[in-house]
């Protein structure tokens, strides 16, 4: 019995194997995020049950199979790689604000009036004499 059901496994493994060759076929963090998404509109539909976030969250899934059965290799790899970037851009602007309000009782934040560059300075130094790093326009700030 036990030989049947591997035999017969491997055989179905083998037809999955052929199918996939040349596909994408590739779990990558775009995907995993659309599947995220897709899941917290089912889990949000749950109490709200309306029919948009019933076909968002469908159309959502059916991307992620798509991109998963893809032929285009190369596309959905250039894909992938503009999230990571576009993700990591979010995550800098996140990283930054979150230490902004980690050293808020440390530091005063503010902007170049030229280049409009985030500075910070010590808090409680009275009038300073700022100069931009990156335009090195020079300006006072009162901290």
């Amino acid at each position: 019995m036990g030989n049947t059901w591997f035999r017969w496994l491997s055989k179905w493994n083998m037809k999955l194997q052929k199918y996939m060759r040349g596909r994408y076929g590739v779990f990558d963090s775009l995907s995993r995020s659309l599947l995220v998404v897709s899941l917290a509109l089912i889990l949000i539909n749950l109490f709200f049950g309306t029919n948009i976030l019933r076909w968002a969250a469908f159309i959502i899934l059916a991307l992620v199979y798509y991109r998963f059965f893809s032929k285009k290799i190369y596309r959905r790899s250039n894909e992938n790689q503009k999230y990571i970037v576009w993700m990591n851009k979010e995550k800098k602007k996140f990283g930054y604000l979150k230490e902004r309000i980690q050293n808020r009782k440390t530091y005063t934040y503010f902007s170049c009036p030229e280049c409009h560059q985030h500075l910070r300075a010590p808090k409680n130094k009275g009038t300073i004499k700022v100069t931009c790093s990156r335009c090195k326009t020079q300006f006072n700030k009162k901290v």
